[in-house]
């Protein structure tokens, strides 16, 4: 069972949607500060993190910003934000750690279908589990609907929305969309569509040649270190699994050392000397 941690200051939110989640066959545990996150992560060991809030307590960009400096969580991150949400940088986005960008107002419903994608379960049973909740139980409707009360959707149109862009029980694109991410830079804004181009996230053109030259590079260097490296343990007469003995080891070592001229051996002693006294003084 995949194990869901919801960092949500709205308390009312967070109790329905963790109810959501727990009903389809998560395990989910919510937090409504985010200064408790540190001691959860290491107590319940989500798989994923689901972060929405705009307060003192929850702060979405702040818990991004956070996963994204923290080494010890390797799971899959979902930020929410709000529809008027702005950012005078659009390569804040880059600082922030996240699988996938939501934006409100959004439904228990859209949230758990958009947790579909990033989960190895079987999807297709937790997706009916997921609509028999939304077509058939009265408290799961009355809560969504409450929730969309004023945003100008339905748990109908939900639920349309949902089944729209799923196909076989799994979310077919939440990749992030052009309009997405001028919404989040400077919300209300146009679009000039284009069909063939990636997404402009405001980098210019000189960074983007210089970050697909050094990926370039890389990929040339690559055959050959392996190449390189292949040639190197083609002269090593040893299995290079288990390696040599202690013994066989100490023996090598004398015979390399003794095929070193003499002025060479001198040097390489005086290099040792100055190694230990060095280590003598870190330890004093």
């Amino acid at each position: 069972m995949d194990r869901v941690l919801l960092i949500i200051d709205d308390i009312q939110y967070a109790g329905h949607l963790e109810s959501t989640l727990r009903k389809v066959g998560f395990d989910v545990e919510t937090i409504t500060n985010e200064f408790h996150m540190p001691e959860k992560l290491l107590s319940f060991n989500p798989d994923y993190i689901i972060v929405k809030g705009l307060g003192i307590r929850v702060t979405t960009e702040a818990v991004g910003k956070k996963l994204k400096e923290s080494t010890k969580f390797l799971g899959k991150v979902i930020l929410v934000f709000p529809q008027d949400r702005k950012t005078s940088n659009p390569e804040e986005l880059i600082k922030l750690r996240m699988d996938v960008l939501l934006f409100e107002p959004i439904s228990a419903l859209r949230l758990a279908n958009s947790l579909l994608s990033l989960t190895q379960l079987d999807k297709d049973t937790i997706f009916d589990r997921l609509m028999r909740l939304a077509l058939t139980d009265p408290q799961f409707r009355a809560a969504e609907s409450e929730l969309l009360q004023g945003s100008g959707s339905t748990i109908e149109s939900e639920i349309k929305l949902v089944t729209g862009r799923t196909q076989g029980g799994v979310e077919t694109d939440l990749s992030l969309k052009e309009d997405d991410i001028l919404n989040f830079i400077s919300p209300g804004a146009e679009v000039q569509k284009t069909t063939d181009k990636a997404p402009d996230l405001g980098l210019s053109t000189e960074y983007k040649q210089a970050i697909q030259n050094e990926l370039s590079a890389l990929d040339s260097e690559l055959s050959l270190r392996i190449e390189t490296y292949n040639n190197a343990i083609k002269t090593i007469d040893q299995d290079l699994k288990s390696g040599h003995k202690k013994r066989q080891t100490r023996s090598v070592n004398v015979k390399l050392f003794n095929e070193i001229p003499e002025d060479s051996r001198l040097a390489l002693d005086e290099e040792r000397k100055k190694f230990a006294q060095a280590l003598v003084k870190k330890s004093k």
